[in-house]
């Protein structure tokens, strides 16, 4: 081959052309990661009083995530690269009534080229909630929706189409709920017609035990919805298109308790809180702030993988967590779970043990531990193994940049971790 062919040849493979021309040296190979290997980047505190609760990315961008402050009504855009976050925007909502509180958001995929966050907001007189529908680029209120008693978790399903919500109408939190109330509900909110044309489809009420209140709430693409009723340690599974719902329609699973390994042989109750589903919508993932364990599910059938797997295991001798009793000793919280080559993370907020957790959940029914980092930003002082200062409590993860933020509600903060890959 003479000397200006392979010059040719040469310019063609650099500059990354397709052709039969032998440029097997440039191809390119993904690269593979072993590990999550969870760092802690930074954290910023996010003001005075302003008790950060919820973080959520923004799905379609990989620069931007949002949280509520929920003592004072303020929403804060966070702006964020591979190495660091600053706060932008911030918008100071009006609940409409001095005894409401918002107590947790979720933010949608683009509808008609915005994203819409969901505040979910509780009146402590024990009136009923709504949901305030904020629209991303400028804070604008554009529709109120009442929903039940105290709502406490949302999520929008993946195609925009509705929300989910789940009114937790806890009567330890608010001894003002009649005696004769039970349990709390799900609101299914239509958004066919446009965000600002949102209608209530139904108020379902959960209502089968005194205490089956609904925490928190996930959907899937296939439209699977999965709800975590805390007080009765239960898992509601139904899909969108059925609403609005009657018996039939949905499936309630019963969660083993511990297995005794927290509380010297007598099982304790796992009270579900945080939930999840893969990106493929074939499991769900339950962490447990009670017993401190997390479980994984097969959806939509229900089945459990394996057994609860406690968290407390995991953590460092003199490690921060609440020794006063043996409930909620970690206390996790919100939750994640990602794929990175081939393998399956889960990733959990303790809020009693001011850390980010991971786990290889790759065969659901045996976690392996991965990796943690400290949350906060006076985490070295928070060691008096009672109530956390920090309290992590919010988790928002990337699907695939592998970012991660936890929203530390007592310390007012919020903290920003990578994956591995998001350092490559």
């Amino acid at each position: 081959m003479n000397k200006l062919l392979k010059n040719i040849l040469s310019a063609i493979c650099g500059l990354g052309l397709v052709f039969f021309v032998g440029c097997e040296d440039e191809e390119v190979v993904e690269t593979v990661y072993d590990s999550f290997d969870i760092k802690n980047v930074m954290s910023l505190t996010a003001g005075e009083d302003a008790n950060a609760e919820i973080v959520r990315v923004v799905p379609g961008t990989d620069d931007q995530a949002v949280f509520v402050s929920s003592a004072i009504g303020r929403l804060t855009v966070i702006n964020y690269t591979s190495t660091s976050f600053a706060f932008g925007k911030t918008y100071d909502l009006d609940p409409g009534s001095a005894t409401a509180e918002m107590t947790s958001i979720d933010v949608s995929v683009a509808i008609g080229g915005e994203n819409y966050v969901a505040v979910c907001v509780a009146e402590t007189d024990c009136a009923k909630g709504k949901i305030m529908f904020v629209k991303l680029s400028d804070g604008t209120v554009v529709k109120e929706v009442e929903v039940g008693y105290n709502p406490d978790g949302a999520a929008f399903t993946k195609n925009g189409s509705h929300l989910v919500v789940a009114c937790e109408d806890d009567r330890e939190d608010r001894p003002c709920k009649p005696a004769d109330r039970h349990g709390g509900s799900v609101a299914i909110i239509s958004l066919s017609g446009g965000v600002a044309n949102a209608t209530l489809v139904q108020d379902f009420a959960v209502d089968w035990a005194e205490d089956s209140e609904p925490e928190h709430a996930e959907t899937s693409a296939d439209g699977t919805v999965v709800v975590s009723v805390q007080e009765t340690s239960q898992i509601m599974i139904f899909n969108v298109a059925d609403a609005p719902l009657s018996e039939g329609k949905y499936t309630v699973v019963d969660l083993p308790d511990d297995g005794g390994t927290s509380d010297d042989g007598a099982g304790v109750e796992c009270e579900p809180d945080g939930l999840f589903i893969s990106p493929d919508g074939t499991k769900a993932l339950i962490s447990s702030e009670r017993n401190g364990t997390f479980q994984l599910m097969a959806l939509p059938s229900g089945t459990l993988y394996g057994s609860p797997y406690l968290v407390e295991n995991d953590l460092p001798s003199g490690w921060q967590r609440d020794d006063r009793s043996y409930k909620k000793r970690t206390e996790p919280e919100e939750c994640s779970l990602v794929e990175k080559s081939g393998k399956l993370y889960a990733v959990f907020a303790l809020q009693e043990s001011h850390a980010v957790i991971v786990y290889d959940v790759t065969d659901p029914a045996k976690p392996v531990f991965d990796s943690m980092a400290p949350a906060g930003i006076d985490y070295a002082n928070d060691t008096g193994m009672e109530k956390s200062t920090i309290g992590s409590e919010g988790l928002g993860m990337h699907q695939t940049n592998g970012v991660a933020f936890s929203a530390n509600e007592r310390e007012g903060s919020i903290s920003m971790f990578t994956a591995t890959w998001a350092r490559q």
